[in-house]
């Protein structure tokens, strides 16, 4: 099981907080900030092909890179210009980007292949051109899925934050009066890490 990570507490407005004290309660936020670390490289492939090539067309070039429609992420038409005497003009080409999520372990063999495929695709004078790039790297769903949330240890150290802010305003802290609590395995952003679970609590103040 893995670990949850380093317990992150908060509160949004010190003056909210000390205005609960006189109201007899208190609420603070927990979380568990689970610093996970990108398990995959974010390939971004380009192909360049005439405006009458199809998605057909281009998954067939790509045969063997493991690269599928599924992958497809924009399909954009570019107008490129050129300057060479009486050739000058401009040339409208479709261009098809490919986002291939891998292993950061295969890594190495993934450039290797598609360098390999790029050489291929530029010898066979189809009018395609391969490009590609790592544009970063992420968190698997994989990996976002198997955290897990560990509620007593947020509600520990939620007691203790709210006991800190009690003895600040001379008041013993009492029992938990209401409690939210928020799950999640997404991460919305792939670059980076979001808490994989949050409570809100709640709890009572009297006068020592």
């Amino acid at each position: 099981m893995p670990k949850s990570g380093a317990i992150a507490l908060w509160l949004v407005f010190c003056s909210l907080a000390f205005g609960q004290l006189e109201s007899n309660s208190i609420t603070v936020s927990a979380s568990n900030n689970a610093a996970l670390q990108a398990d995959q490289a974010d390939f971004s492939i380009v192909v360049q092909s005439s405006l009458t090539t199809s998605l057909d067309n281009v998954l067939t070039a790509l045969q063997g890179s493991g690269i599928t429609a599924a992958n497809l992420s924009s399909v954009n038409s570019v107008q490129f210009f050129s300057e060479n005497g009486a050739a000058s003009g401009s040339l409208l080409l479709l261009q098809w980007t490919f986002s291939l999520p891998v292993p950061l372990t295969n890594t190495k063999a993934i450039i290797a292949s598609l360098t390999t495929l790029q050489q291929s695709i530029g010898a066979q004078n189809s009018g395609l051109t391969l490009s590609f790039a790592i544009a970063g790297t992420q968190v698997s769903p994989q990996l976002a899925q198997s955290q897990t949330c560990s509620f007593s240890s947020l509600i520990t150290s939620a007691t203790t934050q709210a006991q800190s802010l009690a003895a600040a305003g001379g008041l013993t802290l009492g029992s938990i009066t209401a409690l939210a609590s928020s799950t999640s395995n997404v991460i919305a952003n792939p670059y980076a890490t979001a808490p994989p679970c949050a409570i809100t609590v709640t709890f009572s103040l009297s006068k020592r």
